[in-house]
């Protein structure tokens, strides 16, 4: 299975900087040519000039009202070529190969929805896994048929409900070994639709401000600690520093080194495993109870971001506080702000609850009793307006502009609502 990953990551790479050459030729053709000489090493002039989004594959259907292919079609008829010419490619199962292409046609597809950024060759650390389609797999308890590699042995972790079909199956490399996973539908389950303005309730409609120490702080005045504060969570990272240190300190190019960070990711892994049930558990007490989660819609890449370096007069450059942001950065990074709301959008969806975004711009420091905004009304974890004394927790007050932003967007006045003052609820979720 290493090897799938190897060749698939190679194919993969390949046909992306296939498509990104293509685009390119036809953006701006060179010396009066439309395409350029490895274009014209794969693919005929008359198909060449034709292709615009790749070169390799035939571009035409047979016998049919449409006889253009798209670049995925194209690019999946070049298949049967491949194996002729590179005879290794044949041990891999065939719909493992054409779902390696579904899942770069579906990145360029959300590319040019503009959902997400332009795709970028994968690195081998980061090509983990291959996907199977339904009707292949096969299930004998705690066993399964994988084709291409044969009957083996899994742990059964959680029986498939009946009524329930595989939708898909996707074997994936992990630190601590092979895990398989099952996408399951039931298609007599209707999908709840979102709910609209009529079926929002004011009162249960919760701003979420989210932060370090206190991950999620609510509207309603309730709090959600950040789990990197638990003993569980600070003796885990105490015991990864231990362990790069020694892994840092072999000899490189040793087995010991290459056990010693074998055992670094594994315990990386299983951080990031109580991290993300831990996220889960969040998740479910949001949506408990909610018609719908407002959220500020926070650059995370951008508050990650180095500081600018300060020259002075001599040509070289003065402390710009990068040192000090440096722990800053890893907090924000340990408390994966992104992962969490993926999770809250998924399990909202269940429940046909709406998510929310807003802009962040002055939460922190707007009064929202009467509207006035002043940097001097933050004092650290306190708020306390300069206007009129109303005074908060700093977090849970931010939650409550967050929550009167999302109510003007969804066309509810947030007038009428009560405010919360002074008094805050911990909630403690306890992490496994």
């Amino acid at each position: 299975m290493n090897k799938w990953l190897d060749m698939l990551l190679a194919q993969y790479n390949y046909l992306l900087r296939d498509r990104n050459d293509s685009y390119d030729q036809a953006k701006s053709p060179r010396l009066g040519n439309y395409c350029d000489l490895r274009s014209k090493g794969e693919a005929c002039p008359l198909t060449c000039s034709v292709s615009k989004s790749h070169s390799v594959g035939y571009p035409w259907k047979k016998s049919q009202k449409n006889p253009r292919r798209n670049a995925y079609e194209a690019q999946s008829s070049n298949l049967p070529i491949l194996k002729k010419e590179r005879p290794w490619y044949k041990t891999i199962n065939s719909t493992v190969l054409q779902q390696t292409l579904r899942q770069l046609d579906v990145a360029f597809s959300k590319f040019f929805k503009k959902e997400t950024g332009h795709p970028k060759p994968k690195r081998r650390s980061r090509f983990r896994s291959f996907k199977y389609t339904p009707g292949q797999v096969k299930l004998d308890g705690n066993r399964i048929y994988l084709p291409g590699i044969g009957w083996m042995r899994f742990h059964d972790s959680r029986p498939i409900p009946s009524g329930f079909t595989l939708k898909s199956v996707t074997v994936r490399r992990k630190a601590r070994g092979w895990f398989v996973s099952l996408q399951i539908e039931d298609k007599s389950v209707p999908a709840l639709p979102v709910k609209n303005k009529n079926e929002i309730s004011p009162d249960h409609v919760k701003g979420c401000d989210l932060g370090i120490k206190k991950l999620v702080s609510i509207s309603n005045g309730e709090i959600i600690q950040n789990p990197a504060n638990d003993k569980v969570f600070k003796r885990q990272a105490r015991r990864l520093k231990l362990r790069q240190r020694s892994a840092s300190r072999k000899k490189k190019g040793s087995r010991n080194r290459k056990k010693s960070f074998s055992k670094v990711a594994s315990l990386h892994d299983r951080i990031a495993n109580s991290r993300s049930a831990y996220h889960w558990k969040t998740a479910k007490v949001l949506t408990d109870g909610t018609d719908a989660l407002i959220f500020e819609d926070l650059n995370i890449r951008g508050m990650k971001s180095r500081c600018k370096p300060k020259k002075n007069e001599s040509g070289g450059y003065n402390p710009n506080g990068q040192s000090a942001k440096r722990a800053l950065n890893r907090a924000i990074s340990d408390a994966a702000w992104g992962e969490l709301i993926q999770k809250i959008e998924v399990v909202a969806a269940k429940s046909g609850i709406p998510v929310i975004k807003v802009n962040p711009r002055h939460t922190s420091q707007r009064c929202p009793k009467c509207h006035h905004v002043s940097a001097e009304n933050r004092k650290k974890e306190k708020f306390v307006c300069t206007n009129c004394g109303h005074y908060n927790d700093a977090d849970v007050n931010g939650a409550v502009n967050i929550k009167m932003r999302g109510l003007k967007e969804l066309g509810i006045d947030p007038t009428q609502l009560p405010l919360v003052r002074g008094e805050v609820t911990p909630m403690e979720l306890t992490a496994t």
